[in-house]
Parts: structure tokens; C-alpha cells; sequence
């Protein structure tokens, strides 16, 4: 296992940022993020609904949006690797621009084989946006106010992915437009980066341990987000199937996914604040003690609108602080290349759990009718509640440090 040292820093150092260059470079990189969301919420529908139009079976629809979960756990671990030796300010804009151009190519090559290929590559380039970005906000944010800024990221990305679906039912799906106008806010992107040129911290060191070495120092955060990515899935993949079942009217299954999507804007900011303010392990045991609680609500108030609706806005937005909570973690104990490997370990995790997530829920319905689905989701919450006990248990609490180390 290869180890160094200390982790390079080229100038300018992120320690001697000033105040406004700090928040100049981060809202650089939420001003990216936002972008490339709206763009991502567009193309998932998108992709969905035309290949359906093409005479795609859902198996293959299915198949096809796997490349994303897919490309994000080989490509993702080559990050790190490409950063010391690629600036990031090159890297996001080449990922831009691969993404973008990869949205028009499927206007170009209009045959659901092709677009295998075409879906892995601007996954790809969008898995290297979101890491990269991460590794950035992370790297530059005080250790005072880590929490919130994560938060904020969270909020950001959920409220513009929740947009892009929008402007489909504003422009429609049809002909070539959804496309380019999809492939233009992935090239939006780059234009806030430049907010941040000159103010990008650059890594030139290897990380101290192994790619896969990082699941390992950090369970309790990166475990956190493989169950995050496995509830995720199942919730916008089944959660409506579940109502339909459970006696729901068809309006309450069209609005479960809106209101569990406002919970995830809404209570981020306030979930990273709390996560400055005590033990940020702590914070993560209880967002997967409510992962675990919402769902056993869920068979009581199915057929009841108005407690059903509080009980997914809180769970939704309690939820997605096991991603939240897990990123302040990861920049809490590291900096660097250290902090771009464990970020790494961190998204592939949730990938799997992405991947894993939806045959696991679809398998507990079929099995356990009509709650196969809380079964699973509290299942996998509860395995996170656990090893985020067990590590705070063993490994002792961790205090949020009251300097300002970024």
C-alpha cells in the first residue's frame, strides 16, 4: 500500500483563501452543480420516455439506465488519478463538454443499441462533475461551517434535479429540442466555474491508502451513502407501485415522489447545521433512525393523505442527510488526495447501492405483499444505524474542531 506524507497544495493554498475568495470558489462549484441537475433531471425521463416511443422493452430501458449506476463505479475510482496530473478547472470543462455533446449524440445515432455506449460515456463525464465538485466544496469549506455548506450543495442539487422534469412538461419530449436544450444546461455549466479560476485546489500527491482501503477507514460515511443510494432508487422507482397497492388513489401515487422530494430540498441546510453543532456521527445515526422508522409508518397511513404526506416529507428530507452527513464526514478526517480518494470511495458505494437497490425492493414486494417495500427500506437503514453506532462506539465520538482548518 503506497503512502505519502503530506498532500500538495499548489498555489493558492486553500488555507490563504480570504473570505470572499472562499465563498467566490464555492458557489463556483454550486453554481456547476445546479446546471449539470437540471440537466441530469431532464435526461433520465427523457431517455426513458423515448425509448419507449422507439418500441423498447422495459427490460431494455431497464439495461440501458444501469449504464449510469455502471459507469459511475469504473469511472469513478480513476478520479483521483486523473487529478494529479490533470488541473480541475480542465477537468470539469472537458466533463462539460463530453457530456453535453454526448446528449446530442443520441440525436444523431437514433437506435437503442447505440445508446448504450453513449449513455456510459456522459455518465461518465457527469460522474467526474459531481465528484469533482464535491472534492472541491469540501476541500475549500471551513471545518465551522462544513455542515451547512453541505447541506446547501444538497439542496441545490435536489431543488435544480427536481427542475429538469419541469422543463420537459414546459417544452414537451418530442423531436430534437428536449435534447439540445438538455445538452445546453450541461454546457452552462462551465460558465460559473470561472467564478472560481485561480481558486480550485490542485492535487499532486497520492492518497495514503488504497482506493478500496478508503470503504474501510471510513465505514460509518461511506456505507452511509450506499444505503442512501439503495433507498433512493427504490423510493422513485416503487414507492408509487406501493401506493397503488396499498389502497391509494392514483393523484395520492402521482404526488408521493413531489412531496418526498420537497422533504430532500427542504431540510438539508437545517440537518447540516445541526452537524456543526454535535457530533456529526451522531447527527448520522439519527437520520438512519428516522430511515428506519418512516418506513414502518408507511402501511399505517398509506390510505391516509394527510398523515401520509408529513410522514414522507420528514422521512424524505431526514433521509438524504445519510448522503449529507457522510460528505461533512469524509472532510472532516481528510484533505487532499486524500479527501478526492475517500470522495471516490464514497460515490461508488452509492452507486452499488443505486444498483442493488431497486431488485432488492422489487424482490420484498413481490414477496411480502403489499409491504414488501418498508420492509426493505427499513432494512437497509437499519444496517446503517447500526454500523454508524457500532464505529461511534468503538472508535469514540468526534467533536467538530472549532478551527477553521478547510
Amino acid at each position: 500500500m503506497e503512502r505519502s506524507t503530506t498532500t500538495i497544495i499548489e498555489p493558492p493554498a486553500v488555507e490563504s483563501l480570504t473570505d470572499a475568495e472562499r465563498r467566490r470558489s464555492i458557489a463556483a462549484a454550486l453554481g456547476c452543480i445546479a446546471a449539470v441537475g437540471v440537466g441530469l433531471g431532464a435526461t433520465l425521463p427523457l431517455l426513458a420516455l423515448r425509448m419507449e416511443s422507439m418500441g423498447a422493452s422495459a427490460t431494455l430501458i431497464g439495461l440501458n439506465t444501469a449504464m449510469v449506476g455502471l459507469s459511475h463505479i469504473l469511472f469513478t475510482p480513476l478520479v483521483p488519478r486523473i487529478l494529479r496530473h490533470v488541473p480541475m478547472m480542465a477537468f470539469l470543462i472537458t466533463c462539460a463538454m463530453v457530456a453535453s455533446l454526448g446528449t446530442l449524440a443520441y440525436v444523431a445515432l437514433p437506435d437503442v443499441y447505440f445508446w448504450f455506449p453513449i449513455r456510459f460515456v456522459t455518465a461518465s463525464a457527469l460522474a467526474g462533475l459531481f465528484i469533482v465538485s464535491e472534492i472541491w466544496i469540501n476541500q475549500v469549506t471551513l471545518e465551522k461551517s462544513r455542515g451547512r455548506v453541505m447541506g446547501l450543495y444538497a439542496t441545490i442539487f435536489s431543488g435544480s434535479f427536481a427542475l429538469g422534469p419541469v422543463m420537459l412538461l414546459a417544452i414537451g419530449t418530442d423531436g430534437t429540442l428536449p435534447f439540445l436544450l438538455t445538452a445546453t444546461m450541461m454546457l452552462v455549466a462551465i460558465l460559473p466555474l470561472q467564478l472560481g479560476k485561480g481558486l480550485m485546489p490542485h492535487l499532486t500527491e497520492k492518497p495514503s491508502h488504497s482506493f478500496a482501503a478508503f470503504i474501510l477507514v471510513a465505514p460509518a460515511a461511506t456505507f452511509a451513502a450506499l444505503a442512501y443510494g439503495a433507498i433512493e432508487t427504490q423510493v422513485f422507482n416503487l414507492l408509487p407501485i406501493y401506493s397503488l397497492r396499498s389502497g391509494a388513489t392514483a393523484d395520492v401515487a402521482a404526488l408521493v415522489l413531489t412531496v418526498f422530494a420537497a422533504g430532500n430540498v427542504a431540510l438539508q441546510v437545517p440537518i447540516g447545521y445541526l452537524a456543526d453543532r454535535i457530533d456529526r456521527r451522531l447527527v448520522l445515526a439519527g437520520c438512519a433512525a428516522i430511515g428506519v422508522a418512516g418506513p414502518l409508518l408507511l402501511p399505517a397511513t398509506a390510505g391516509q393523505p394527510w398523515l401520509l404526506y408529513p410522514v414522507l416529507f420528514a422521512y424524505g428530507g431526514v433521509v438524504v442527510g445519510l448522503y449529507t452527513v457522510g460528505l461533512a464526514l469524509l472532510g472532516q478526517r481528510f484533505s487532499g488526495a486524500d479527501l478526492a480518494g475517500a470522495n471516490a470511495a464514497f460515490v461508488v458505494m452509492y452507486s452499488l447501492g443505486s444498483l442493488l437497490g431497486p431488485a432488492a425492493g422489487g424482490i420484498a414486494m413481490d414477496t411480502f405483499q403489499p409491504h414488501g417495500l418498508p420492509m426493505s427500506l427499513a432494512l437497509v437503514a437499519s444496517f446503517g444505524l447500526i454500523l454508524t453506532l457500532w464505529r461511534r462506539s468503538s472508535a469514540g465520538p468526534i467533536d467538530p474542531p472549532e478551527g477553521d482548518r478547510p
